[in-house]
């Protein structure tokens, strides 16, 4: 049974065998006449088909369609030598925006964005990361008031954050009057929250990179963002309003990306250099 939909075109296939290569499951194989089948499995994940689409991206003559999907509507390979330089430059520029303008961005935008982090790397492409979504200010505006309000009557009782004591509330309190804004959220419009079941694949570092990969999706395209652990630490002293948000209790949550239009642009990159003594070069004995 071709649970993948895998067709190959065999006019097109030149019997390269790339396509089996590639395969992480190890379900691809030439034939005699050096194109590739597919072999049989019970489920998708690590002994059948991981639908990573590997086959479809490595095929050099567009012989090979999966789930539907044709070669000629994948995006096409860019020159490395236009991405080099573009990603070093998106990186330098991508800055934790604290200051936001009060205005939706576009639904297009984001499911755009949401889309594109389907394509980002997971633990044996499990696909396992979730999407915690407010894209409405109102909605975030009426939630940010609640958690914040409660945040002020905990702190009056002398109720802080795990790893935030007086002190630290203090000064956080008062950045409000110069940094951002608003403490608990710098004021973003919209937040994303990714999670991902716990005990199945690797739910942390499929959080931190989908979250990463967002951030830099929002730069791409002129969007301000910055990724919080700080109201993670205060939703834990307020159940009730935490699971206003509905993620499961089995779920690892690693930070929250409050995104928006940026109040502030900056006007170049930053220059900052990685120290000679935080790189460990490796070399063995042989």
């Amino acid at each position: 049974m071709n649970r993948a939909r895998f067709i190959v075109d065999t006019e097109r296939c030149i019997g390269c065998g790339k396509c089996a290569k590639v395969c992480p499951g190890g379900i691809l194989s030439l034939d005699l006449a050096k194109k590739p089948k597919i072999a049989d499995f019970d489920e998708f994940g690590w002994n059948g088909c991981w639908k990573c689409e590997h086959c479809l991206a490595v095929c050099p003559n567009q012989a090979i369609t999966i789930f539907g999907h044709r070669p000629e509507d994948s995006l096409p390979v860019p020159a490395h030598e236009k991405t080099a330089p573009m990603m070093d430059a998106l990186i330098a520029n991508r800055h934790s925006c604290r200051r936001f303008i009060d205005r939706d961005v576009d639904a297009a935008m984001i499911e755009e964005m949401l889309q594109s982090l389907a394509n980002a790397p997971n633990g044996g492409n499990k696909q396992q990361v979730e999407f915690t979504l407010i894209d409405d200010r109102v909605q975030m505006n009426w939630f940010r008031q609640r958690a914040y309000a409660r945040m002020e009557e905990l702190a009056s009782k002398g109720i802080y954050p795990e790893a935030f004591g007086k002190d630290a509330y203090e000064d956080m309190k008062r950045w409000e009057k110069t940094v951002r804004p608003d403490m608990l959220f710098c004021g973003a419009p919209h937040l994303l929250i990714p999670h991902a079941p716990l005990g199945q694949g690797e739910p942390v570092q499929d959080v931190v990179i989908a979250g990463t990969y967002f951030e830099l999706l929002c730069a791409s395209r002129g969007l301000g963002a910055v990724m919080m652990t700080f109201p993670l630490s205060v939703l834990k002293l307020m159940p009730d309003i935490s699971a206003m948000l509905r993620i499961p209790e089995d779920h690892y949550v690693g930070m929250m990306v409050g995104f928006g239009w940026p109040k502030i642009r900056y006007a170049r990159g930053t220059q900052r250099e990685l120290a000679p003594e935080r790189i460990h070069r490796l070399r063995f004995d042989q």
